[in-house]
Formats: structure tokens, sequence, C-alpha cells
């Protein structure tokens, strides 16, 4: 009996352990973006509910408006081309767009610290953190960078990794305007390539 016990045992740990590293795997493109910012054992903050995936792709294709000066429509914000492509555009759209949730922020799904390699993090629920409209009066104990992220969507068969992010610190306590990352592998690792500021939802 003890025999069975212990291989139970065994089992759950590796089941867990390997859901842990298919988790980090799939958010490498965070995990590489943390990392680039030479954080080491500095410890962070991130909001803990997730931005909507619908954030990301409306960035990332910014708006379409009308050139009375040329008479014709032109597209406006967003990411340029060649990066930008209308056809691999909707593909994302149809792959990752949320039709059942149209908030801002994804409630119920948070980020846990299975989903990072960085291991100094706190945790915070986003109705926890300082709202300035507020006026209220918050005393961290220490100067944190905070992050929120959305998750990560790849685009054009998986050359590159598109995730919205917000940051702050707190000591602001007002998380800036998001824009979204595009990062593109190289030797193994993702790398940033282009940022895009959120002219749609400010």
């Amino acid at each position: 009996m003890k025999k069975y016990i212990s291989l139970f045992i065994s089992l759950m740990i590796s089941l867990s352990s390997s859901n842990c590293s298919t988790s980090k795997s799939k958010n490498a493109p965070i995990n590489d973006y943390l990392t680039s910012l030479d954080l080491k054992n500095k410890k962070i903050m991130i909001i803990q509910e997730k931005i909507n995936n619908n954030i990301t792709i409306g960035i990332f294709k910014g708006e379409t408006l009308y050139s009375t000066e040329y008479k014709t429509t032109i597209k406006a914000y967003g990411v340029e081309e060649p990066i930008y492509n209308e056809v691999l555009w909707e593909n994302m759209k149809k792959k990752y767009e949320d039709l059942n949730h149209p908030d801002y922020w994804i409630k119920g799904n948070y980020w846990t610290k299975n989903d990072f390699k960085h291991n100094e993090i706190m945790f915070i629920k986003l109705k926890k953190f300082p709202n300035p409209g507020k006026y209220e009066e918050f005393d961290f104990k220490e100067l944190l960078d905070v992050f929120s992220f959305s998750e990560v969507i790849y685009y054009n068969q998986k050359k590159h990794a598109v995730f919205t992010l917000q940051k702050t610190n707190t000591d602001d306590k007002l998380l800036g305007n998001a824009s979204i990352l595009i990062m593109e592998k190289t030797n193994r690792k993702w790398k940033l390539v282009q940022e895009v500021d959120d002219e749609i939802y400010n």
C-alpha cells in the first residue's frame, strides 16, 4: 500500500512540475522581456488580472481613417508594414479574440507564480492597487516596479509574439497607457523588435 501511495505522490509532483514548465514555456516572451530588464533578484509587483487579448488585437490593428486630402481611407496608428498584414491580422483576430469578455480586464483568470521565471514577485488584485482618482492614501513599504500583462498572442506562424503591457511603480501608483510589445525569437530568446503605444483605448 505504501508503495502505491508513494507512486501516486511522485506522479502528482511530476504532473505539477510539467504543468508549471508548460505555463512558463507558453509565456516565454513575457519571461524573456522581464529578464531583459536585468531585474536579477529584485522584487517586482504584478497585477493578477490579465489584460484582455482584445486590447492587444485592437492596438495591433490601429484605426482606419478617411483622408479628405487623398480622398481615401488610410491606416492610422497600430503596427506598420511589413509586420502588419491584413490577412495575418484577421487570422490572429479569429484565433485569439474573446467574444465572451468585452471588458478591458479578464476577471477570474489570474497570473500565478507558475507563469513566471522571476522568483521575487508580489501579486496584487487590481481593485487593491491604488487609484489616484479616488484620492486614497497608500503606503507601500518598498519601491517596486509594477507590471500588468495580457496573455501572449503568437502571430505569423509564431514568427512573432505579441502582448499588452502596462507598467508603473509603487511610488507613482498610476498604471500608464498600455502598449503592445512585438517580440521575435533570436538565438532561442524572444527579443523586443517593436513597441506600439495605445492610441485607441486611452
